[in-house]
């Protein structure tokens, strides 16, 4: 686990590393082009909470109506297809048609 001290010098870095940012004109959206790390759930969960941010105003998802469920998943949608993804949100449809596509 992350002591007291680390936690400190981690967010005093995350400034400064912004601020040199700011001063040299540099926008997140050039540095992030280049990073190459995995996909997790929690990212894709971070960015699918952002999206609900932006458009709601929501600091959880838990706090998201069920209309607003379905626009941020056609924003993140939008996002994935501008890669060459398109993935159905899961229903019990599908889930049950995906999790029997198991059953052998």
């Amino acid at each position: 686990m992350i002591t007291s001290q680390q936690r400190k010098a981690t967010h005093k870095y995350f400034e400064e590393v912004a601020r040199e940012l700011n001063n040299q004109g540099i926008d997140v959206k050039v540095l992030v082009a280049s990073l190459r790390v995995d996909a997790t759930p929690e990212m894709m969960k971070n960015i699918y909470r952002s999206i609900g941010k932006e458009k709601f105003g929501i600091t959880s998802t838990e706090e998201l109506t069920p209309s607003q469920v379905t626009q941020c998943y056609e924003e993140m949608n939008r996002l994935l297809a501008s890669v060459g993804i398109s993935i159905a949100f899961p229903s019990q449809e599908n889930t049950e048609e995906y999790l029997n596509s198991f059953v052998q």
